[in-house]
Formats: C-alpha cells, structure tokens, sequence
C-alpha cells in the first residue's frame, strides 16, 4: 500500500466518488473541492495497492496533528484488509492522527466507528458538531477520534479544524 498524491486531472473521478461515498453535508460542492487542492496544508492521495488505485485519502497538515477529512476504499476492494493497511501506512506516515466518523445510530455507522476503534483510534467523549460546508447547509453531529491518545485539549483542536478546514 502506498498514498500516491492526485494530479489535478484525476480529480472529477475522486469527486464522483466523494459524491457516492458522501452525504452532501459531509462534502464540499465540486468547485470548492477542487480549489482545496491549491492550499498548501490540504493533500489528496490515491490509495494505491499492487499498482491498482483502490481507494483515496484527504489529509489536512495543522500544526501538530492530521486531520484526515476524507477516506474510502473502494466498494469492489472493501472486506480485503485494506482500509486497515492505508490506515496503518497513514499512522507510520503521521504522528497525531484526527477523523470524524458518524455517531453509532445505525447498522453501517456502528461498523464504520468499530473498524476505526480496531485500527486503533480512540472516540472522545465530547460532543462534536462538524460545521456546514456550504452557506445555508447544515451541520453535522459527529464523533472526533484520535490516534494515538485522546485529545487532551479538545476544544483547540476543535477549534483549528473549524477554522483552517471548514473556515469558521
């Protein structure tokens, strides 16, 4: 597994996959989404296994920490082990890892929280609303991991996240 960085080219394909992989309130609009690729603390990767691009991961650098805003497998490479081996390749690549997942309200979320939980990641405890995207949107309610310890100041990282990701 390797994360190879996107050409701007390549970007309509990862953006259809955003759409499928998404709820609207959990992506930026196309136009917004693809300007991100110019800020210079924001990367996109392919998740490239044995030369086949499987998946792909967003990654935001903010002092001190990760925060991964995006992440897929593919739906025809998931149950293969892989989302396990990007995120293991994410945590030897990077020190302090953040990521949103959905609360555990339903069958897939509880599943998608589990997975995250066995690769290491740890729910906080408080409460984390994810800002809109778009003006007029709406937010979401979300649970904020770390990886590999708590966050012991959640409210300036929560802070940093709102301010350099969503631009609140």
């Amino acid at each position: 597994m390797e994360f190879v960085k996107i050409k701007e080219d390549e970007f309509d394909f990862i953006f259809s996959q955003m759409q499928s992989n998404f709820i609207l309130e959990e992506r930026r609009d196309y136009l917004p989404a693809k300007n991100i690729l110019q800020n210079k603390d924001y990367e996109l990767f392919h998740l490239q296994n044995e030369s086949k691009k499987v998946g792909f991961i967003s990654v935001w650098h903010l002092d001190g920490m990760e925060f991964i805003e995006h992440f897929v497998v593919y739906e025809e490479y998931r149950n293969s082990g892989l989302g396990a081996k990007a995120l293991n390749l994410a945590k030897e690549k990077w020190e302090n890892l953040v990521l949103e997942a959905e609360l555990p309200l339903t069958e897939i979320a509880k599943r998608r929280l589990g997975f995250y939980q066995r690769n290491g990641f740890i729910k906080n405890r408080e409460e984390y609303y994810q800002p809109p995207y778009r003006k007029g949107g709406e937010g979401v309610f979300l649970a904020l991991l770390s990886y590999p310890t708590q966050i012991s100041d959640f409210e300036k990282v929560k802070t940093k996240i709102y301010k350099r990701v969503y631009g609140v």
